[in-house]
């Protein structure tokens, strides 16, 4: 059984219809979000569903279990469940398919939804300038292809005659599912029918993270509670991430002054992850707005390494075993990828970072892979260890990924070949080390904890923290989330070539 606060109970058990749950680093949001679920659930005198909303697969299936050894597996079925908003979005659009609301290239109702269009012709690296498809609805709601020119490097489809097939095909992705939402919005009937839809099928919605919603998400919420749903909203306007992927975190205080009634806030201050002398009062001053300064530390006296890119971590400790290289853009980066997966997977017990993505860039069938990958690729990393040229180790990567299935990877530019063979020289270190811990991306540590936490900070985010951290600010909430990841200490992590000036420093056990 477990025990409440105070202050959880009475979020839990709310009686308002609409309520925003603002929790702080370790105030249990997760068991709020469970608790407020199973109430939901459990209130009679309504058949209709309850939906618990999350932004991606891994916190949907915390949530999931969560609810379901809180309140048994009953709790969760039927009309009642914990899903990703992008599921919700896609059971969306197929209604306003079926309903004939909209229509798709050559009348297609049933579609293949992905994650992003990676191992898709005419998918590759867009640089700023160019122009990039995506998907919208016309004058007569029928699904087009549109383009937008591209702000900052990113991958997508440029070509209209690629975009046009892949949707021709049946095969969309999450994004281009939000595009075409986003437009069917616009519209006054389509609204009137994603209401009705709500209506028709849930009573509650309780929407976790709530500041890692976009525009879309917000909208969905908006007509959740305009139509008379009970609908919770959880989250902490400090640790809001995803701006860089679409979130609008300031759009939900428009939603929460828009509704026609209002919602009343339940705070939850109360945090049970600190511990020590050095996390309770970093954690206050943080919130505060007070400037910082941290302790410096070496990656040995951490149990893991965050850094806001995947790159930093790769020189800040020869034990640190980051989970990917880099953003997976070329065939070279998804043979990398798959490779770094068996030195994660035996090392640490996880999967790399971006091997899903890995395995539709080079179009390999997944399950024919995992049967054979470590024994195609676990020689290479023998090889490395045992200090095999990286040039040799490359080519022969290469030469395993298309015997596994795929087009063997090109050769890079001579400057950008050399900069795959220094990451294979810096795995090699990794190999040969007795011990590792975890290198991830702040973005990846975000509702986890460990006891001791080592941050890789560029200069100008020493800076930003020594001057105090601003609330709903994407440079400082990546850094404050970064540092309340700490249980009991957390330090600064110096370059690789300062070591030796801090090899004497600890942090506070």
């Amino acid at each position: 059984m477990i025990k409440l606060t105070d202050a959880q109970v009475l979020a839990a058990a709310a009686e308002e219809r609409l309520i925003n749950v603002v929790s702080a680093p370790g105030s249990g949001k997760t068991t709020v979000a469970a608790e407020r679920y199973g109430f939901q659930r459990y209130l009679r005198g309504d058949s209709r569903g309850v939906l618990g909303l999350t932004f991606n697969r891994a916190a949907a299936a915390e949530l999931r279990e969560r609810v379901e050894s809180r309140w048994g597996a009953a709790c969760v079925g039927g009309a009642h469940r914990v899903i990703t908003f992008d599921h919700l979005h896609v059971e969306l659009l197929f209604w306003l398919l079926r309903s004939e609301m909209i229509t798709w290239p050559d009348g297609l109702t049933e579609l293949e939804v992905r994650d992003d269009y990676r191992g898709i012709q005419g998918h590759r690296f867009l640089t700023a300038g160019s122009y990039i498809r995506y998907a919208r609805l016309d004058s007569s709601n029928a699904v087009i292809s549109a383009s937008r020119p591209v702000a900052k490097p990113e991958s997508g489809i440029g070509g209209v005659a690629d975009h046009r097939a892949v949707l021709q095909s049946g095969v969309v992705s999450h994004e281009d599912v939000r595009q075409i939402l986003r437009s069917a919005m616009q519209a006054a009937d389509m609204r009137e029918f994603a209401s009705a839809w709500l209506t028709a099928n849930y009573r509650a919605l309780v929407i976790d993270e709530v500041y890692d919603a976009d525009d879309l998400d917000i909208f969905i919420a908006y007509l959740a509670a305009e139509a008379g749903l009970s609908v919770t909203l959880i989250g902490d306007p400090w640790q809001a991430l995803y701006k860089w992927r679409g979130a609008r975190p300031e759009v939900v205080d428009k939603l929460i002054k828009a509704t026609s009634e209002p919602f009343i806030a339940y705070d939850q201050p109360e945090s049970f992850r600190f511990s020590g002398a050095q996390m309770p009062h970093l954690a206050v001053s943080l919130r505060a707005g007070q400037g910082v300064t941290l302790p410096e530390t070496v990656s040995t006296q951490v149990d893991v390494a965050l850094a806001r890119n995947w790159g930093q971590l790769w020189s800040v400790g020869d034990n640190v075993l980051p989970l990917a290289f880099r953003t997976v853009n070329s065939a070279t980066d998804a043979a990398m990828n798959l490779l770094l997966d068996v030195a994660t997977r035996a090392r640490l017990g996880v999967p790399s970072f971006g091997r899903e993505g890995a395995l539709s860039k080079l179009g390999l069938d997944r399950d024919y892979f995992q049967t054979r990958q470590d024994e195609s690729l676990g020689p290479l990393l023998a090889n490395l260890r045992e200090g095999q040229p990286a040039n040799e180790v490359l080519e022969s990567l290469r030469l395993a990924i298309k015997a596994l299935g795929a087009r063997r990877p090109n050769r890079l530019s001579a400057v950008k070949e050399s900069a795959v063979e220094a990451q294979l020289g810096r795995l090699a270190a990794r190999l040969a080390h007795p011990t590792v811990i975890p290198g991830l991306t702040v973005f990846q540590a975000k509702g986890r904890e460990w006891g001791r936490v080592g941050v890789v900070l560029s200069q100008s985010q020493v800076a930003t923290l020594a001057a105090g951290l601003q609330e709903l600010e994407e440079e400082d909430c990546i850094i404050y989330v970064a540092l309340t990841r700490a249980r009991r200490a957390c330090g600064r992590l110096a370059d690789h070539g300062h070591v030796a000036e801090i090899e004497e420093l600890s942090l506070e056990l």
